[in-house]
């Protein structure tokens, strides 16, 4: 079955064909009933969506990946099941196993990494040191290496890690984390980022746990910008961010705003404030 509010939202503009698409695969929508409910339709997202249905090796890709991650499974034995699940979606595509939406294309990957750069750019963010929680391949630290002091990538899948330091090994720093943590030092970052791995957090039950680590291992006037909190729903990431805001001191100045054109993801900062003085 296809999703009709989906397909609506991409053809209206609201979202864009390779989120759409990887949305309705990923749902288990078949192909040919995608192309076939495309019958008529018109306009750029129309057309897109008609390109990107004709590489059909990349959707067979996608719908594999999308079978390897468990996103039902809760608690902190979760951890080991993503951990698991992300290490073969790494074996099967790394760059759909780090963004469904780039449908396995390097090209469609770094055009929705280099949006996500000039976000953190047009926000003052890209300065000092930075952890990148979550960091899948190292694309966003590669992209953000050149203009930083150093960056820092942690992920919980091994195989994700080994990518990241066979491709950008020179440029930024990779570990293995056990997701549970961040057993780092206090005021040793200025940025820590998380693209689109809060939601396995809050899956795992321990996302507010990082957060009082970010606030812990942010210098003042630094920064946590979450790009994705949940797939729950915009009211309960909401409300977890401002419950975490004040629990840890610090201050939510983006609330969910996407500001993207090719990813969907819902943007959060929560900034640390400057010591008085």
């Amino acid at each position: 079955m296809t999703d009709p509010d989906t397909l609506s939202l991409c053809l209206a503009g609201h979202i864009s064909a390779p989120v759409a698409l990887a949305r309705l695969i990923l749902g288990g929508a078949a192909p040919d009933l995608i192309q076939s409910r495309l019958a008529g339709a018109h306009g750029p997202n129309a057309e897109a969506l008609r390109r990107l249905l004709a590489d059909r090796d990349a959707l067979g890709r996608l719908a594999r990946v999308g079978a390897c991650v468990d996103h039902e499974a809760r608690g902190r034995g979760a951890l080991a099941a993503l951990r698991d699940g992300f290490d073969r979606a790494a074996a099967i595509s790394p760059e759909a196993g780090v963004a469904a939406y780039s449908l396995g294309d390097p090209e469609l990957l770094r055009a929705a990494t280099e949006e996500l750069v000039a976000w953190l750019a047009a926000r003052g963010l890209l300065r000092g040191d930075v952890l990148d929680l979550g960091c899948g391949i190292g694309r966003v630290a590669a992209a953000l290496a050149p203009r930083v002091d150093s960056v820092l990538g942690l992920d919980i899948a091994p195989r994700m890690v080994a990518e990241a330091r066979r491709r950008h090994g020179a440029s930024a720093r990779f570990a293995v984390t056990d997701g549970t943590r961040l057993a780092l030092p206090d005021e040793s970052f200025d940025l820590v980022l998380a693209v689109d791995s809060v939601p396995y957090l809050v899956q795992a039950g321990v996302a507010e746990a990082h957060v009082a680590d970010a606030a812990r291992v942010l210098r003042p006037g630094g920064a946590l910008a979450i790009l994705n909190l949940s797939y729950r729903g915009l009211d309960a990431d909401q409300a977890d961010a401002c419950r975490w805001a004040a629990l840890h001191g610090l201050a939510l100045t983006c609330e969910g705003e996407q500001p993207f054109r090719v990813w969907d993801g819902r943007a959060f900062l929560l900034v640390k404030p400057r010591e008085a003085g």
